[in-house]
């Protein structure tokens, strides 16, 4: 990330996610320190939403297939004011939103409970054609891991997604 002002929020969401994480005393933290970088760019550089309203319709939505990285998820949207950061530390915690995969039911802003690992494209697929059928102009982004993209699902969303009638879903993987 060649802004400062972006490395500087990877950086602090990185020490929160390793924070959540030996507070919660498991989880998953290759992952989610690997795809902070793109969450942060997307988050601090791209996505068009507001944290004080995470139901506004003209939002863009982000869909973190890899649900089991939710900690840099919940690290971004902290940082963006989606609730305070001092809730990170429940992470993993009895009643807590902030649970080991994402729950759309449990927290405003998360826009699909996913972890079941090649999902998220057919999930981002579905809500790119919704949007579209309404006329809106919110954009897609599904957040694939490396290991999931060789699931069948996954080659399905993406032979659907070339039809000249689908939406158009940004989709990025990391490790």
């Amino acid at each position: 990330m060649a802004d400062a002002r972006l490395e500087a929020i990877a950086r602090h969401c990185r020490v929160q996610i390793i924070r959540m994480l030996t507070h919660a005393g498991s989880g998953h933290p290759g992952g989610s320190l690997s795809v902070i970088d793109i969450l942060t760019a997307l988050y601090f550089g791209r996505l068009r939403y507001d944290a004080k309203r995470p139901d506004w319709p003209d939002r863009d939505r982000v869909v973190l297939s890899k649900g089991h990285t939710v900690p840099a998820l919940y690290a971004v949207m902290a940082r963006a004011g989606f609730f305070p950061e001092s809730q990170l530390v429940t992470l993993r915690k009895l009643g807590s939103p902030l649970q080991g995969h994402p729950d759309r039911s449990a927290l405003p802003g998360i826009e699909a409970a996913t972890g079941s690992l090649g999902q998220g494209l057919s999930i981002s697929l579905g809500l790119a054609l919704g949007l579209k059928l309404g006329a809106s102009r919110a954009r897609v982004y599904c957040i694939l891991g490396d290991g999931e993209t060789q699931e069948g699902q996954v080659w399905e969303a993406a032979m659907a997604g070339r039809s000249s009638a689908s939406p158009t879903v940004r989709s990025t993987t990391s490790a």
